[in-house]
C-alpha cells in the first residue's frame, strides 16, 4: 500500500472514530480513493506540472497548457494536459506488472512481465501528437458544455515502445 493511500485510509478511519461513527462501504472504496477533504490540493504537486498551466477542473483533474509552453519540438512533460473522466489511475508496479495476451482469436494464451517484453521485442520510437476532441471547445460556435479548452490539450511526445 502507498503511503499516500495508508495515510487517506488511516485518516478516515481516524475521523469515523472521533466523530463514533462507521464509513458505511468503505471495504468497497476503489483503490486509489482518496476522499475528498484529504486530497492533495495543489495539481501542479500531484502531477508535477508547471505553474503556468490552466486547472479546468479538479473532480476530476482537467489541466491544459497555455500556448507559449507548446513551443518545443518535444513538449516536456510538465507541459502535457492532463485529461481525467474519472479517478486518478493507481501507479503500478513494474515488477509485478502483466500483460496477457488471449481472447477468441488467440490460440494460446500468452503473459508477458514488462522486462519480458522490453527484452525479447524489437524497440519502435515514434515522434507523434496527442490532441484531446475537446482541444479548442471554448471557441465553438454555438458553445458546447464540457471543460472549455482553449489550445493546450495537444502535445508532441516521443514515445518507444515494442
Amino acid at each position: 500500500m502507498k503511503r499516500r493511500n495508508f495515510v487517506a485510509k488511516s485518516s478516515l478511519s481516524g475521523l469515523a472514530a472521533l466523530l463514533g461513527v462507521d464509513i458505511i462501504y468503505k471495504e468497497c472504496m476503489p483503490l486509489g480513493y482518496t476522499p475528498v477533504a484529504l486530497q492533495e490540493s495543489d495539481p501542479f504537486k500531484l502531477f508535477n506540472k508547471d505553474k503556468g498551466m490552466v486547472v479546468l477542473n479538479d473532480k476530476p483533474w482537467n489541466i491544459e497548457a497555455k500556448a507559449h509552453l507548446l513551443d518545443d519540438r518535444v513538449t516536456p512533460n510538465k507541459s502535457i494536459f492532463v485529461r481525467n473522466n474519472g479517478l486518478i489511475p493507481e501507479d503500478i508496479d513494474v515488477n509485478t506488472w502483466t500483460l496477457t495476451i488471449d481472447g477468441e482469436s488467440v490460440k494460446q494464451e500468452k503473459t508477458y512481465t514488462l522486462s519480458e517484453l522490453k527484452s525479447k521485442f524489437k524497440h519502435h520510437t515514434y515522434q507523434l501528437t496527442l490532441e484531446c476532441g475537446g482541444n479548442g471547445r471554448s471557441e465553438f460556435d454555438p458553445p458546447a458544455k464540457g471543460n472549455q479548452w482553449t489550445v493546450g490539450a495537444v502535445y508532441c511526445a516521443s514515445w518507444t515502445g515494442v
